[in-house]
């Protein structure tokens, strides 16, 4: 059980601020939440040490760069602690992997693998197999086609946020890019706050290359975002995921409309499976949870819902390292 940390209005304001943009600067944020530098400065190395941030992410279009993501869901099978790290340490080592979690109730674990082929995955998903199939009970395969980024307005409930458009994953043709550019996502993709300065010094490139570089990223769609790693349970949060299967698919827009307005999703998530929608919560509690599955399944026809609870993300990067 983790302990939740207290946070007064200025430090939800402060996260609200990096959740919207995580590169802009503390000065920006000083003047947006109404304090000077120094003390925005102490609050984030404060909530920094304290686990509530957990670190920084862009959020990379990564259709863009000739990528498509594909979703594995694994449940362990006859384990022991040791099978499961090794397991883990192995899938975290590998570069197409983007995403690792641990999660509860139907599975135990989730990943994401970025990939320009199906062959490529393929070939990951033998190797795996060869390594470790004898630690996992059965596996299910969930290609994307597209993904919707909300940023957290439960922070504040801020209505003014909710016109705002998601950040889109997928579904777009390839830009032009060249090997600086991938190099500056790979390392915003793991730390979405790295200076320029940074950035610079890795590449032995100018800084105001690398500036140059950035904007022309941001223009282009490839980079949506730049958003907060946090972790939940220490600001009194949970995180679901709720697979449906509709009963009746012709309400699938408004279920869609009603998800994109609500405070609490942070994800719909479209991939080629069986299911109908899918939808990734932040929400306080399981009872507030269920309160929204009602919601849902009254407005909407359901025929079920499988519900899914991350516990812990181990990997968090948006593009191939």
């Amino acid at each position: 059980m983790i302990d939740e940390v207290k946070l007064d209005l200025k430090d939800k304001k402060i996260l609200f601020e990096l959740d919207k943009n995580s590169r802009q600067s503390n000065s920006e944020i000083a003047k947006k939440v109404g304090l000077n530098k120094n003390t925005v400065n102490y609050k984030i190395n404060r909530m920094t040490q304290e686990g509530v941030i957990k670190g920084y992410y862009s959020v990379i279009d990564s259709s863009k760069l000739g990528y498509f993501s594909i979703r594995i869901y694994l449940k362990f099978f006859n384990t022991k602690l040791e099978d499961e790290k090794k397991m883990i340490e192995w899938l975290n080592s590998q570069k197409i992997v983007g995403v690792l979690a641990k999660i509860e109730t139907i599975y135990d674990l989730v990943l994401m693998c970025w990939v320009k082929n199906i062959y490529e995955f393929e070939d990951f998903l033998q190797e795996f197999k060869k390594k470790f199939r004898k630690h996992f009970w059965q596996e299910k395969v969930h290609i994307f086609s597209k993904v919707l980024h909300f940023k957290r307005k439960y922070l504040l409930s801020q209505k003014k946020e909710y016109d705002e458009e998601p950040e889109t994953i997928g579904g777009k043709e390839i830009s032009d890019f060249d090997e600086l550019d991938l190099k500056i996502l790979r390392l915003l993709a793991k730390n979405a706050r790295m200076p320029l300065i940074d950035i610079s010094s890795k590449l032995k490139t100018p800084e105001r290359t690398i500036a140059f570089r950035i904007k022309q990223l941001e223009k282009k769609k490839i980079i949506q975002g730049y958003r907060i790693n946090l972790e939940l349970q220490k600001i009194g949060f949970e995180y679901y995921k709720l697979n449906f299967i509709l009963n009746d698919f012709s309400k699938y827009e408004e279920l869609e409309s009603f998800c994109k307005i609500h405070e609490n999703v942070i994800y719909i998530d479209k991939t080629l499976e069986e299911l109908d929608f899918e939808i990734d919560v932040e929400i306080k509690n399981k009872q507030e949870l269920l309160k929204l599955i009602s919601e849902i399944k009254e407005k909407f026809s359901v025929r079920s819902v499988d519900i899914l609870e991350l516990k812990e993300y181990i990997k968090l990067e948006s593009i191939p390292q």
